[in-house]
């Protein structure tokens, strides 16, 4: 896959991204530090005058550069709490981590901090026996004004983040990622049917060893593992499922890997919520979650629940052409090492409609809306998946009763109905 675990588990660490910009500044320092006392004091004397600065104008200088770094960190944060309390309450608490693992928020909470720390240490190292300065304050003026840059960025990028249509854009893209990284297999092989008989001995069992969501699994590790102790694994979770401390989680014969178990439970990635990482259904969910929200009574917006049926309408369509249900995977002598039951499209399809349905049902506008959806699934879908639409045009459509439409809303939800029958057997 894609994303490794290191790579997850640091991508939702916020302090990563500006710890590492302030180790940064300081090797910076040093490294011009080191360069300025390679400079011969003849340049001093042959340089402008206009550009050299006394002792107490660089203090001056970088005193008011500190201020000014910290009252634009403040109003960053400011800012970041603006959007979060925004996603809580109008959107989704579950897309606070796309906007705070997002890289410009992180990069310029970074370059911010590396300028704080850039300009305190040369602050520090200001000495009042040097009687001009030249590199240093053009340096730091550099800095300021790049840290200023970054905070117009910042604030269009709030401002943007803020809009719920770029929202449900982004968690739309980036929900097509996962699905193309998850049937992504380049250097694995696996089967949709097993031919070769199962062992019969009784399992051994590995469980979990922390509560948490499953967030990812290395599938290549696990193979790996496998081929290493001659085993065969099955796998007795999905990705996205909560799971308890001492819950089985692979279970695993014939033969014995006790004392190296551990190794196969790294391959497992747990954590206090879901990710985006594998968990195509996680990234489907927050559309779900700002459509409900949308057609409640306290927000009465049916036009961005509208907007998030026809993205999830493409996730579907995506869904179905790349589906498949690979779920033996093998080594490179083609024996079987792993055993993982992808969730069937008709689960995906389900999830993504049953709360709207339940929360919609009095509205003909968001029905009539998943119909609409359920007809793109249809036009530009797999034609494997044509019996789950079937049966679920059926499920949707008993949520509207027909007979007390208006005349008006009765021609506009038979032409729905029209529509998807018309896509689906023709």
């Amino acid at each position: 896959m894609r994303h490794k675990k290191w790579y997850v588990h640091l991508r939702e660490k916020f302090w990563f991204i500006p710890t590492i910009y302030s180790i940064f500044s300081f090797l910076t320092i040093l490294l011009f530090s080191y360069l300025i006392s390679l400079a011969p004091n003849t340049f001093y004397v042959e340089a402008p005058s206009m550009l050299l600065i006394t002792s107490s104008i660089a203090n001056s200088l970088y005193s008011a550069l500190v201020t000014a770094l910290l009252t634009m960190t403040s109003i960053s944060f400011s800012s970041v709490m603006v959007v979060l309390t925004t996603y809580s309450t109008q959107f989704t608490p579950r897309a606070l981590q796309d906007f705070m693992q997002s890289r410009i928020t992180q990069h310029v909470l970074g370059v911010f901090t590396f300028g704080f720390i850039f300009a305190v240490i040369n602050l520090l190292l200001v000495s009042p026996a040097d009687t001009n300065h030249l590199f240093m304050p053009i340096i730091m003026i550099t800095i300021a004004i790049i840290c200023l840059g970054a905070f117009i960025l910042f604030i269009y990028h709030s401002t943007k983040y803020v809009q719920v249509n770029h929202l449900i854009g982004k968690i739309r893209n980036d929900a097509s990622r996962v699905i193309e990284d998850a049937y992504d297999l380049p250097h694995l092989t696996a089967y949709a049917e097993w031919d070769e008989r199962f062992p019969e001995d009784d399992p051994h069992i590995v469980y979990a060893h922390r509560s948490g969501y499953t967030q990812l699994l290395e599938l290549e590790n696990i193979v790996a593992w496998a081929e290493k102790h001659d085993v065969i694994i099955e796998s007795l979770m999905e990705v996205g499922d909560y799971i308890h401390k001492g819950e089985p989680i692979f279970q695993y014969w014939p033969g014995n890997a006790d004392q190296d178990l551990e190794v196969l439970r790294d391959c497992l990635l747990i954590g206090n919520e879901r990710s985006n990482a594998q968990d195509i259904e996680f990234s489907m969910q927050k559309l779900v979650d700002i459509a409900i929200r949308a057609i409640s009574p306290s927000v009465n917006d049916p036009h961005t629940a509208l907007n998030c049926i026809n993205r999830l309408a493409a996730l579907l369509a995506e869904i179905s052409i790349r589906h498949k249900s690979h779920r033996y995977f093998t080594d490179d002598n083609g024996r079987l090492r792993f055993i993982l039951y992808p969730k069937p499209f008709r689960t995906y399809l389900h999830r993504s409609f049953f709360q709207i349905r339940m929360y919609g049902k009095n509205d003909i506008s968001i029905i009539g809306g998943c119909i609409d959806a359920l007809t793109i699934v249809a036009q530009t879908g797999k034609d494997t998946v044509q019996d789950d639409l079937g049966s679920f045009f059926e499920y949707m459509k008993e949520a509207i009763k027909a007979e007390e439409l208006s005349s008006w809303d009765y021609e506009y939800w038979q032409e729905r109905l029209q529509k998807f029958e018309s896509a689906l057997y023709n």
